[in-house]
């Protein structure tokens, strides 16, 4: 690629941070410094609630990606900007689905999150995520529903305790849909973004952005695509990314707003 880098993505979980969302001093500077030259989003599975609180803390001002790709809000309000929620019927039949096999699940209806179909008010439901499981169960719930058109699922490892999870969205919630459509919010194209990630749910996204960052701890699935393998996220692999490979591809210019 010879296009200059004009606005980054990472992944929160694996990447920005190595666990619960505490990003280390060296990723922290890397991160600001960056973000006064180009605009950078937190593009994650995790809600806006979680994602507008680092968002603040880190002091980014782009638009950020919550809910797996489903949800772009603004970064300071919190007020979204464009919501893809699972069509009804696929948000009925993925919860009979969850409840038929006494699988937990944590989702967001609306602006709230919950954790039972008791708790669901409004039924615009952007994330269903199924929490608990090894990933061959993980594999075979996602294969018992790959006819469905408008869904998208992939699964999720926990940085924390390694269990797996699947994330279901509206398949225009994808992180990669949501790439695309961030990118548009700029007035650029996908192929000027870079991305960064270290899961599985990051493989499209990273195939469909013009610059992919792998982290060093990820899948061989996902440096595979990646033009650019990072240190471990134990080891501020993000921040040496920033440094040596994003910063040097950014058009010397104005700093951003």
């Amino acid at each position: 690629m010879n296009n200059h880098i004009k606005a980054v993505l990472f992944d929160c979980d694996g990447t920005l941070a190595p666990m619960h969302m505490q990003v280390t001093d060296a990723v922290r500077c890397s991160v600001q410094r960056l973000a006064r030259l180009v605009p950078v989003a937190i593009i994650s599975s995790r809600d806006f609630h979680d994602i507008s609180w680092l968002a603040k803390d880190l002091g980014l001002s782009a638009p950020q990606i919550s809910e797996g790709g489903a949800r772009i809000f603004d970064a300071q309000s919190g007020s979204c900007i464009d919501l893809r929620c699972l069509e009804l019927a696929d948000a009925k039949d993925i919860l009979r689905l969850l409840d038929k096999n006494s699988l937990d699940f944590i989702a967001v209806d609306q602006d709230k999150r919950i954790s039972s179909v008791n708790q669901i008010s409004s039924w615009k439901i952007s994330r269903i995520t199924a929490t608990s499981l090894t990933e061959k169960r993980a594999s075979e719930i996602m294969n018992g529903l790959i006819d469905r058109k408008l869904l998208y699922t992939t699964k999720v490892q926990r940085t924390d305790n390694k269990e797996w999870m699947i994330d279901f969205t509206h398949s225009e919630g994808s992180k990669l849909a949501a790439a695309k459509r961030f990118a548009g919010l700029l007035g650029l194209s996908i192929k000027d973004l870079a991305a960064a990630g270290d899961g599985y749910n990051d493989i499209a996204m990273l195939m469909g952005c013009g610059y992919a960052i792998a982290m060093g701890q990820s899948p061989k699935e996902l440096q595979s695509v990646a033009v650019y393998i990072a240190p471990s996220v134990e080891n501020d692999g993000l921040s040496v990314a920033i440094e040596k490979f994003i910063l040097p591809r950014i058009k010397n210019d104005l700093p951003f707003k």
